[in-house]
Formats: structure tokens, sequence, C-alpha cells
């Protein structure tokens, strides 16, 4: 029989929610400014539709596999939607197992917070993934399957559009394409704590015309890691994923595109709860398991196997965005 050696003292709820607090590994550019204002664990591995619908305002439409899923004429057949969960795993070599036993408690539990790191960095890049999906008013989950990926889709309902309809030549007429996509938010009683996101050609464009503007008329000045335009700021955005099952990079914003959010929308992030019974023994509680990352242990003998599971789930706000492609 191989070595056994008892890891749960050190992943116990309490212990993985301290290493967290702990830990340099931060949320990313449309997790912190969007969804961390929201953030809440849901003790149930399901969310409701009413909930969705009480941020949005409009009931989502859930796809599977490029088909909607349980519909019935014009009425939902179901009130609730199980997002997907993210499962990571990742393993101690024999040599690092008796470095461990060699070493004592402090080096256990050092090695322990290193790998919890790692998995609360692939965790938050996942839900930055999400965040930037979400950005179109509907999330996509590439889910892997046997034999391939099948997909899960959640639409909240159309966010806004007002593209441009010339190039902008003159800082007075991007200002006004900036008034127009703010008005389009005013019109569902957002727009009021805006930033707009601007994509790599569109902030070069307005590079140029703030360095060609002489006027005083409009406020102009750098702030906040991007520039005031009246009373817009303007921020470049270089946020990106890369797609599990085409490898493709895709960027939070097209380089010739931008798009203006209201913060102060109720943007949510849940993490619900694990359905999984390792998770349910260990928290004792049902509610108990609804936490940003659950990590145990499996021992094999010859090396030790972590596992970590999240079931993040973002719920944007489609209104309280607003799209605009610029010439350029």
């Amino acid at each position: 029989m191989g070595f056994q050696i008892d890891l749960s003292k050190f992943l116990t709820p309490a212990k993985v929610k301290d290493y967290i607090k702990r830990s340099p590994v931060n949320p990313r550019v449309f997790t912190k400014e969007l969804y961390s204002k929201d953030v809440d664990t849901h003790p149930s591995p399901v969310y409701s539709m009413a909930e969705i619908q009480e941020v949005t305002g409009n009931v989502p439409l859930v796809v599977r596999g490029g088909e909607p899923v349980n519909v019935a004429g014009d009425k939902l057949a179901f009130s609730l939607i199980e997002p997907q969960p993210i499962d990571i795993t990742d393993t101690l070599s024999a040599v690092d197992v008796m470095n461990m036993m060699a070493l004592g408690d402090v080096a256990i539990e050092k090695l322990i917070q290193e790998k919890v790191n790692k998995f609360r960095r692939i965790v938050l890049n996942t839900v930055e993934a999400l965040a930037i999906d979400s950005l179109d008013g509907k999330i996509n989950y590439k889910m892997k399957v046997q034999g391939g990926y099948d997909t899960f889709e959640v639409n909240f309902g159309e966010t806004k559009r007002k593209d441009a309809s010339a190039k902008p030549e003159k800082l007075s007429e991007f200002y006004k394409l900036l008034t127009a996509m703010k008005l389009e938010l005013q019109k569902d009683g957002y727009g009021n704590n805006v930033v707009t996101y601007a994509g790599v050609d569109v902030y070069g464009l307005l590079l140029d015309l703030s360095n060609n503007y002489t006027g005083k008329a409009i406020r102009l000045e750098m702030a906040n890691g991007g520039i005031m335009v009246g009373d817009v700021l303007v921020k470049p955005v270089n946020s990106v994923y890369t797609d599990p099952q085409t490898k493709a990079v895709v960027k939070a914003v097209p380089d010739d595109q931008m798009v203006m959010i209201d913060l102060d929308a109720p943007f949510r992030l849940r993490y619900l709860a694990i359905d999984d019974l390792r998770a349910l023994k260990q928290a004792r509680t049902a509610s108990a398991i609804a936490t940003p990352l659950f990590v145990t242990y499996n021992d094999k003998g010859k090396n030790i196997e972590l596992e970590a599971q999240s079931k993040p789930f973002v719920i944007p706000v489609p209104q309280a965005i607003c799209w605009s492609k610029v010439i350029v």
C-alpha cells in the first residue's frame, strides 16, 4: 500500500476561505469593474428565472447545442437555470508527498495554499471570460462532453447600439457620439455613472482627436487610466480570453468598437452550490456548499490528486450596455 497522508485539515471550508482572502490573485478587468459590487453565494446548484428577471427585466432564453431548451409555445416550461461547473485537477507527485511528510504541517499548508492560488486564478480567468461574454447580453458556456464540445447559452436580452454614421473628424463629433450612446442608456433609466471601454483603433482615434483639439468648450483630460471627454471617461481595454474549443483569442471589445456601460446597474456575480456529495459531507449543510471554491483530494497511493470546483454565474444588465461601431 502506498503512503497515506491526510490533507483534510488543510482543506476545510474555513481554511480555503482564508487562503482566498490572503491570495495575491485578484479579479480581472470586467469582473472587477462590473461584477465586484454584488458578489455572493447562492445556496442551490440552480438559479431562479425570477431572480434574473428581477435584475434584467427579461425572461432569459436558454439554448443548448443551438436549440432552445424546454420551450412550449411562447411560454417557458421551466423556472430554473443550471450553470455549468468548473472542475480542475492537479497532481502532487510522490516527491511532493515525501517532502511534505518530512517538512511537516507548515510546508504542507504552504504547498496547498499555492495550489489553491492556482485554482483561484483559473476560476477567475473563467469568470472574466463569462464577464466579457456578457457584454453582448448573453453568456456562452462551452461544455466538454464525450466526443467534443456542447454549448449552453443564456440570452438575457438585447443590448443598446448607436453606431457612427461617419468617421469622427473632430473631437466634437466623437463627443456627440458618446452623448448619443448615453441617451440610449437613459431611455431605460441608466446612464448616470458610465464608463466607455474602447477598442485599440477607437482609442487611437480618440488620442489623435485629443492631440488636435485646441478648444475649451469640451472638458478634456487624462484621468483614471483613460481620457475624460466631457463627462464621459473613455478607457482603452485589452482584456481577452481564449476559446476552449477553437483556441481563438477573443477580445472583450473589437478594435473598431467601443462599449458604454453604467457601472451603477445591478450586475450580479453568484457562486452557486457545488453539486458534489463530498462538498456536502465536508460542509455539513446544503447552504454551506455554496462557495467560490471547493477543494478536495484523492489519495491514489503513488500520488495525490487535488480537485477544485466552482460554479460561477454572471447576470448582466443588457439595458445598461450600449455598443458603437466607429468608422476609423
